[in-house]
């Protein structure tokens, strides 16, 4: 059989396996017991580890700080903030609270500066960090100069938020103690070069001891204290020559963004002329001055990327003019349209606002378009400047290119480079149509030259718009 005979007995089982004897249970706590302990041990250790390694790496950065970064930027930035703040809430302890008290002449200088500031009708004002420079260290104390903005904006008359630079040098005493402003004033000047240059300081809350200002709905005038009354006397005057100008820009049909009012100074002598926003060598010979101010920012981007490249304009006028102050109030008004219709049109520029300075821009639009809107669009021929042009003229046999930036200031011929420039914009509006005029002088401050700007505003090639015009104008005065 396959599976065996049953008769044959199965073999008896074996005999079960004996039980193992049982440990006790106190071994197994004392065991478990150990583990925690160590995994406690291991854990508490990482953590006390972890906690030196933070605390060491604080240090570590704390000493790399106090080494290389002693003036955080986060502090000046706090303390320019409250600056800011002060001058806004009317907080005379508050906005002198950065300067070192000990110094009684820094403290004069900006308590001054505060009183003039709280009488300027900004929409906008704070003052912002621009750059901290290299550090100066003498054991704990720690010396550095700080760049800083006073950004601000007049309602309706700048167009973009501006900027004038300070220089500050700041101190800190002992590591620990908050810095203090030791000595402000304005950016570094080269007097060494012999070309004026635009500082944009000072500004008239910066240079005079007590400011005054007066309004009209077109105008803030900004003077000395002791020029109160010519302020009141020529506002009016002031007034009627704004409304004139943004009236004949609105009534030309050219675009662009334009200012509703304008920002004045009148001071008194060449001097006081050429020191507010500019340093000057020499006397000036202008009667007046209209600045282009870059908007806020400019000095870190400058001039590239988007937004304007001027946010607004400053007029400054010497009253003390004798040709224009001594010779009837026709020659008063002429001024003022002549400077207003520079800012009007300088907040098209698309380039360099110092542009003009650095003759980008032909001083045959820019003086010329100022004439013609100063003598109100009249006929040129009618201005005072054409009795002393005609002999001018006849001197050099009528032999008329037109004037240069480079021949533009020969001795003697100022006068008639303004009056042949005016001539030139009064034949285009003559010839072509005073849209035309303020199309062509549009164009140059966004940045078309001359040469394409005859091309595509009047259709003739600059050459021939030259000899045109020498033509035209040798037969008005023959």
């Amino acid at each position: 059989m396959t599976e065996g005979d049953p008769s044959v007995p199965h073999p008896p089982y074996g005999a079960p396996p004996g039980v193992a004897p049982r440990r006790p249970q106190r071994w197994l706590w004392i065991s478990l017991t150990a583990v925690l302990l160590v995994l406690a041990l291991c854990t508490g250790s990482a953590v006390v580890i972890k906690s030196l390694l933070d605390e060491m790496n604080r240090a570590s950065a704390a000493e790399l700080d106090e080494k290389y970064n002693p003036i955080r930027q986060e502090e000046i930035e706090a303390l320019l903030d409250a600056h800011g703040k002060a001058l806004k809430g009317k907080d005379l302890k508050g906005f002198l609270a950065p300067f070192d008290p000990a110094d009684k002449g820094l403290v004069a200088q900006q308590t001054r500066l505060f009183r003039n500031l709280v009488k300027v009708p900004f929409a906008e004002e704070r003052f912002e960090r621009v750059t901290q420079g290299e550090f100066r260290r003498v054991g704990e104390k720690v010396t550095q100069e700080i760049t800083v903005s006073f950004v601000h904006r007049f309602e309706k008359f700048d167009l973009t938020p501006v900027e004038e630079l300070y220089r500050w040098t700041v101190v800190r005493p002992a590591k620990g103690v908050p810095v203090k402003v030791v000595k402000a004033g304005g950016l570094p000047v080269d007097r060494t070069r012999k070309r004026d240059q635009t500082t944009y300081f000072p500004a008239p809350w910066d240079k005079w001891s007590a400011l005054h200002v007066e309004r009209t709905p077109h105008t803030v005038i900004l003077v000395d204290g002791p020029l109160k009354r010519e302020a009141q006397r020529y506002a009016p005057v002031a007034e009627r020559a704004a409304a004139a100008d943004l009236s004949a820009w609105r009534s030309s049909g050219v675009s662009g963004r334009i200012p509703q009012g304008f920002v004045l100074s009148l001071v008194k002598g060449k001097k006081e002329l050429g020191s507010l926003y500019r340093v000057t060598h020499g006397s000036p010979e202008e009667s007046g001055v209209t600045i282009p101010i870059p908007p806020a920012g400019w000095m870190d981007t400058q001039g590239d990327g988007d937004g304007p490249d001027v946010g607004g304009s400053r007029v400054v006028i010497d009253v003390s003019d004798r040709y224009f102050f001594d010779s009837g109030t026709e020659l008063r008004s002429v001024i003022f349209r002549h400077e207003f219709a520079h800012a009007l049109v300088f907040n098209l520029t698309q380039q360099d606002p110092k542009a003009v300075l650095d003759d980008h821009l032909e001083l045959w639009v820019v003086e010329g378009f100022a004439e013609w809107m100063g003598f109100r669009r009249e006929p040129w021929i009618r201005s005072d400047r054409t009795a002393q042009g005609r002999q001018i003229l006849r001197s050099v046999d009528y032999d008329l290119p037109m004037p240069t930036n480079y021949t533009w200031d020969m001795r003697g011929r100022s006068s008639y480079h303004y009056w042949l420039a005016h001539s030139a914009i009064g034949y285009i509006a003559e010839r072509y149509g005073q849209r035309k005029a303020f199309e062509f002088v549009a164009g140059h401050y966004r940045g078309g030259s001359v040469h394409t700007l005859t091309k595509e505003v009047l259709g003739v090639s600059y050459p021939t718009f030259c000899q045109q015009w020498a033509r035209y104008v040798v037969g008005k005065v023959r």
